[in-house]
């Protein structure tokens, strides 16, 4: 069994490393406690506030309305009874609040889920690439050889063996640019994840393609339905149409009970304590018109908010059907470039015992080899996007809880 550090690392768990160790989701899975707290704090409101003044006052004998107790104490307990609607909207307001948190921290998820998705796809397009033009190096190597002893034996002209040598340094420049490919993808996979990754534990680990089930209509319709985009819009409208009731309560009138107790007096001698009850009714509309000028900044930022709804479903069924349309396609191409490469294969080892025959040129043998090389790179780059359009549609149509505990009702089971 392999040891922790070296066992290989599949796609779900690639993406559980990229949550796990991400700053922005520890931020704001603190936003989430905040504004749960906040709901807390909300319902706090319904309860009565205490208050205590201690008021010590130094007077003139001559000031008759100081000439009594130096010292008044005075507990207050004050009930809101009827804030128009007010403290039921700030818990309303609040929870709505907590809700959006959540869903923004899910949709952060989902961003990065996509993200990983997509970097690792094109790892996966550069191992393939690599290990391509590296077994296409070794026959241009070998071709390169077979040229330079017919050059020595006077059977080839030089330029033949320059043509090759020169085939021979443009694939191995090829095989660079695919070791940069991997490389970099590899590092931006570590950024994404915060540890190192060891390339062997990438290599030892094949990810297979989770295929829909289900036509386009279905998966757009469960695409919206999953969206934490569209949660959080949801609860974004709850939280500004309770904006707007607020606003409108802060237009009627507060009835209130306050009791009081006091303790001495500044007016009146032998009074150790006396108790107070009261109701009362309150009113703080602002200054002139600002409140009505509130109400209608409010609804102003709902209707813009009920806009985005429609902009946001719009740009997930763009998205959708683009990663559906590409997992059809990319399917198709692969079909075809396997053919393809097949037909290329059997093509090559013809011409090679065709030009020991005499029956093909050496330019066409070369370029046999050259567009092997082109073939299997091209199927290397359309099975990675195909891997990926795979699973970038079913994280979004069935949403990450279902990709990373390997469920979904719409795509083949997924497989690790």
């Amino acid at each position: 069994m392999l040891a922790p550090s070296a066992m290989a690392i599949g796609m779900i768990e690639l993406i559980n490393l990229t949550f796990a160790n991400n700053p922005t989701l520890q931020s704001q899975a603190n936003l989430v406690r905040a504004s749960q707290a906040d709901v807390q704090g909300a319902n706090w409101q319904f309860y009565p506030t205490p208050s205590v003044s201690v008021e010590q006052v130094s007077a003139s004998k001559q000031d008759q309305s100081y000439n009594k107790d130096s010292r008044v104490i005075t507990f207050r307990l004050q009930q809101p009874l009827w804030t128009a609607g007010r403290l039921t909207a700030g818990v309303t307001r609040a929870q709505a609040a907590s809700a959006a948190a959540q869903a923004q921290m899910d949709e952060t998820r989902q961003q990065l889920a996509l993200r990983t998705i997509q970097v690792w796809g094109e790892w996966r397009a550069g191992q393939e690439k690599l290990a391509a033009l590296e077994e296409s190096v070794q026959t241009h190597q070998r071709l390169s050889a077979l040229i330079r002893r017919r050059v020595e034996a006077g059977v080839s002209a030089v330029a033949d063996d320059v043509l090759a040598q020169g085939r021979l340094e443009q694939t191995q420049a090829e095989v660079t640019s695919a070791q940069a490919q991997q490389a970099s993808a590899l590092a931006r996979l570590e950024q994404l994840t915060g540890q190192r990754i060891e390339p062997q534990r990438m290599d030892g680990f094949d990810v297979l393609p989770i295929e829909p089930l289900e036509d386009l209509q279905p998966l757009l319709e469960r695409a919206w339905s999953n969206s934490p985009t569209a949660l959080k819009l949801q609860a974004q409208i709850k939280q500004q149409e309770m904006d707007v009731q607020t606003r409108r309560a802060q237009l009627m009138p507060e009835v209130y009970a306050r009791a009081e107790h006091q303790q001495g007096s500044f007016s009146a001698s032998g009074l150790n304590s006396a108790n107070r009850f009261f109701i009362g009714l309150s009113a703080n509309p602002g200054a002139g018109l600002s409140a009505m000028s509130g109400i209608d900044a409010a609804v102003a930022k709902l209707q813009a908010l009920e806009s985005e709804v429609e902009a946001n479903r719009r740009a997930l069924i763009e998205q959708v059907t683009l990663e559906h349309v590409s997992v059809r396609s990319q399917l198709a191409r692969r079909q075809a470039l396997v053919a393809g490469l097949r037909s290329t294969q059997a093509m090559v080892a013809s011409w090679d015992r065709q030009f020991l025959a005499g029956r093909k040129t050496w330019v066409e043998v070369m370029n046999a080899a050259r567009e092997l090389a082109q073939a299997q790179t091209a199927l290397a780059e359309v099975e990675a996007a195909y891997l990926v359009s795979t699973w970038r549609l079913a994280v979004l149509s069935e949403g990450v809880p279902a990709i990373v505990s390997g469920l979904g009702t719409s795509f083949n089971a997924i497989r690790q």
